[in-house]
């Protein structure tokens, strides 16, 4: 074995690890432990931008449903009772005595 051996990938890459530490005044399992503590956060900022853009879309799903649901409900309100299907009679009257 010869004495300039520079090992295999793992152990370049801990050499660099620790040099890199050591230029930064950390013990390597800080700089490891930092680390995974960014990776960690990255997730959990991800994780909340995704919900919060989720929540955004079904909120806006929801207002264009109920938007079409009152444009439906309005149409069959000016219909002649007879006309009218029973359930959604019943739906128009009661949106028109809540207008009242």
């Amino acid at each position: 074995m010869k004495m300039n051996d520079s090992g295999n990938i793992f152990t370049q890459f801990f050499a660099w690890l620790g040099t890199f530490a050591a230029a930064l005044g950390f013990t390597t399992q800080d700089v490891v432990y930092m680390f995974f503590g960014a990776v960690g956060l990255l997730i959990s900022l991800t994780s909340y931008v995704n919900g919060r853009i989720d929540a955004r879309r079904k909120r806006k799903e929801d207002e264009k449903r109920t938007s079409m649901i009152r444009d439906y409900l309005d149409g069959v309100s000016h219909k002649p009772l007879k006309d009218r299907p029973a359930a959604i009679s019943l739906v128009a009257d009661a949106i028109n005595k809540a207008g009242e």
